[in-house]
């Protein structure tokens, strides 16, 4: 059951899809993770949302960045502006790819919440000093994780403004 978290008025304001980037389009978010049963959970949380925002699918850091480059099958991908990034992943783990994101003029501006299992202090640190926007754990209890995305999602893209990702002005009180 989902909590009681009010982005429904924000979604239904922008025809139900929150935050709008610098062209006025919405915010497409990316999922990371190599567990497509919990790329799903993520998916079905934040569709309880009622979040009609595009939600793309990366299952290790190295396809993440060939998305955010728009490599290969992805040449025609949209940009993410937030991006949920689990930590321990094959290929390419996901503090390996924060630090390239956040090394790259072209998408260290992009939000990345690390959301992981990983309840490791050294990893909470070494997931800050790289650049993570936020870090979140996977709860094992369903709910509490249903929770955790709720929350999470309506941060990023119903509380926290951006010059590249805002509300328009006609929502917003002057």
């Amino acid at each position: 059951m989902a909590p009681d978290i009010d982005i429904h008025s924000t979604a239904t304001a922008v025809g139900g899809k929150l935050m709008l980037d610098a062209q006025n389009r919405p915010v497409t978010i990316l999922l990371v993770d190599d567990d497509p049963d919990c790329r799903l959970l993520i998916k079905d949380a934040i569709s309880e949302c009622r979040v009609q925002n595009e939600i793309l699918e990366a299952a290790n850091g190295q396809e993440a960045l060939d998305l955010l480059h728009r490599r290969g099958k992805y040449e025609n991908c949209a940009e993410p502006g937030l991006i949920y990034m689990d930590i321990e992943m094959p290929l390419m783990d996901g503090l390996t790819a924060l630090e390239q994101i956040k090394a790259d003029p072209q998408l260290r501006q992009i939000p990345v919440v690390m959301m992981t299992g990983v309840s490791d202090a050294a990893h909470m640190r070494r997931a800050a000093v790289l650049g993570a926007n936020s870090y979140t754990l996977k709860p094992a209890n369903a709910e509490q994780f249903l929770n955790t995305v709720l929350a999470s999602t309506n941060y990023w893209l119903s509380v926290h403004q951006s010059p590249q990702n805002r509300l328009p002005q006609a929502v917003c009180r002057r």
